[in-house]
């Protein structure tokens, strides 16, 4: 008789610990609340560093588009010709800069330049495209005052210039004798902020 009220109890002691595993209904709701507050928290802050980032690398891939050109100005005797394109000592894509120009057509990435210069005035456009915030960022190089405006809407001597173009829907991010940089953007401080 001992056997079998032994045996009882022990199965008994069973069903109990088997009806113990698992999560109860309360418990996964809770454990499915905590997940959904982190995730509340997590994906805008994602967003916002994706956004600053793309922004960074435009700027970033400007700056040593920047450097690639004035190493072409200095090695072509002091001029722009032929920078894209051209027979000079090399072209803006020989050097190894480790981006994509492009002339006459739209930067649609950070990492393709849009590019634009007139040798014998002196001057260099480059565009970059950010697509996460949908902005244009744009550096001009002068190398002497020029006669006319070169840029839109800006009276601007020798020296570089940062700018930026704010779109709200799609976007030419074409580097041109008249892009779009509104003349008060213009900064020779580096890339504008906000």
């Amino acid at each position: 008789m001992t056997s079998v009220l032994e045996g009882l109890r022990l199965r008994r002691l069973g069903w109990k610990q088997a009806r113990e595993e698992g999560f109860t209904l309360i418990e996964l709701l809770v454990v499915l609340l905590i997940i959904g507050i982190l995730l509340a928290i997590a994906i805008p802050t994602f967003l916002s560093v994706t956004a600053t980032a793309n922004t960074t690398s435009a700027q970033a891939n400007l700056e040593t588009a920047l450097t690639g050109v004035n190493t072409f100005y200095a090695s072509n005797g002091q001029s722009y010709s032929g920078i894209y394109g051209g027979t000079g000592v090399s072209t803006i894509t020989a050097l190894d800069t480790g981006l994509s120009f492009v002339s006459g057509s739209a930067s649609v990435k950070s990492n393709t330049v849009s590019i634009n210069a007139n040798g014998a005035a002196g001057w260099v456009i480059l565009a970059a495209w950010a697509p996460t915030t949908r902005d244009c960022w744009v550096v001009l190089d002068q190398k002497v005052t020029q006669a006319s405006s070169v840029a839109y809407n800006a009276s601007l001597g020798a020296g570089t210039y940062y700018g930026v173009i704010r779109f709200t829907t799609t976007s030419s991010c074409v580097a041109s004798s008249t892009i779009a940089v509104q003349a008060s953007t213009w900064t020779q401080a580096g890339f504008p902020h906000g």
